[in-house]
């Protein structure tokens, strides 16, 4: 029995002492989740900035005037009063066409003209005395009218014979020779004013605001080392649906005229804000639904959703989403989630 009542005893103090073990614990210390080591990370406070961007867009050179020359009648060339390339003033004749018979036919109905004009005023004045009929006296003036303007038809065809430089420019290539046959419309040579051009591209719609009339731009076009400046003259005002953007016409100065109609240019547009929110591009996360950048707030990495703009290879402006004077998160982004706790470590010394 004494055996039995030490054996008792000593189990009792066993359980006194592991039973509290055994219990699930309670209270905050229960509900406290496992400690989470802070992450190091690197920041870079956001602070206004100057920040200059480069846009690059594809365009094409176009003559300020251009025109194919054409016949408009058809006849043989008489002569030819230009060379390939020549460059020509206003009014300068370029060919003739054979109008001996046209000029035939036109002095023939000025002589008819003449003498109905005459019988038209001698009517006139018998028809005041009452000597001829108002239908006789109608029917001279009709025809003399109508020579009029059968002389004033042949004469803008006898025009057509000289085809001239509608504007000063220089010519192409020409396409005819002298005893060719042409017909209306032949091709005869180009006209263009090499000396005035412009430039077509097409800008994303979403930098419509960074380009407007007047602002300056450079050129690059392939075989000249030399940048070529430029002035946006006007903007399309519709978007096209399709591709989402705008067409944009600007001057180009080419005086010596080193630069030719047709030449592909590489357009560069530089924009400079002197107060943008700037950050590396390494705290860019970007996705199919949104663009974020990681803060850290009383030791907490906090995402926010940001608006970007303008970009180059080490840096992104910010147009929205964030405020100056965060600590942007600028090492370990992509092992980084939202309420993370983070460890700010000291900038590197690049020195």
């Amino acid at each position: 029995m004494k055996r039995f009542i030490i054996v008792v005893l000593a189990l009792g103090a066993v359980g006194a002492v592991l039973w509290p073990r055994l219990q699930p614990a309670s209270g905050p210390a229960a509900s406290a989740p496992p400690n989470r080591a802070a992450t190091a990370v690197r920041t870079q406070r956001l602070e206004p900035q100057a920040f200059e961007s480069r846009l690059f867009f594809n365009g094409t050179l176009a003559a300020e005037q251009a025109i194919n020359l054409r016949s408009e009648l058809r006849g043989k060339v008489e002569k030819i009063l230009f060379r390939d390339g020549q460059n020509v003033q206003a009014g300068d004749p370029i060919i003739l066409i054979e109008s001996a018979e046209l000029g035939a036919e036109l002095r023939s109905l000025e002589e008819q003209l003449t003498l109905a004009s005459t019988q038209a005023d001698r009517l006139q004045n018998l028809f005041g005395t009452g000597a001829v009929t108002a239908s006789d006296r109608d029917d001279a003036i009709s025809r003399r009218e109508v020579l009029r303007a059968e002389v004033s038809r042949l004469r803008a065809r006898l025009a057509k014979s000289r085809i001239e430089a509608p504007f000063a420019g220089t010519l192409g290539l020409r396409h005819v020779s002298t005893g060719d046959l042409i017909e209306a419309d032949t091709l005869i040579t180009t006209l263009q004013t090499v000396s005035d051009l412009h430039v077509d591209f097409s800008v994303p719609e979403r930098y419509r605001q960074q380009v407007v009339p007047g602002t300056t731009l450079s050129l690059t076009v392939s075989g000249h080392a030399d940048t070529f400046p430029a002035v946006v003259r006007a903007i399309d005002p519709r978007v096209d649906p399709e591709t989402r953007t705008l067409t944009v016409r600007a001057d180009v100065e080419n005086p010596d005229s080193v630069l030719l109609p047709g030449n592909y240019a590489r357009v560069e547009l530089v924009t400079r804000n002197e107060a943008a929110l700037v950050v590396p591009s390494v705290a860019v996360l970007q996705n199919l639904e949104a663009v974020t950048v990681f803060t850290v707030e009383d030791g907490i990495a906090v995402s926010h959703e940001v608006e970007t703009g303008f970009r180059d290879a080490r840096r992104v402006e910010i147009l929205s989403g964030l405020e100056p004077g965060v600590e942007i998160i600028t090492s370990g982004i992509q092992s980084i989630r939202n309420g993370q706790p983070v460890a700010v470590q000291p900038a590197l010394d690049l020195s």
